[in-house]
């Protein structure tokens, strides 16, 4: 396996949070370049989809306390906490 292949590979981990399945050391290193940057498009695309809702939710608690409230929820990256 290549160096890039196992570089994609890595990535891959660090997007699945975990080993990737031993089938995928067989793939070519683009297909795991295309695996690798869907999963993270996908991290992002959620990821600001629930920071949207969070900021529309946020719309309901009255506008002197959204300042206090929005630190209470979030975490200093602007994400709500897990």
């Amino acid at each position: 396996m290549s160096t890039e292949a196992l570089s994609r590979l890595g990535e891959l981990e660090e997007e699945l949070g975990a080993r990737p399945p031993a089938g995928f050391a067989d793939l070519a290193t683009g297909q795991l370049t295309v695996l690798s940057d869907a999963l993270r498009r996908e991290h992002e695309r959620r990821a600001a989809g629930l920071n949207e809702a969070a900021e529309r939710a946020l719309t309901v608690v009255p506008a002197v306390a959204r300042g206090p409230v929005r630190k209470i929820l979030f975490r200093p990256s602007g994400g709500p906490r897990p």
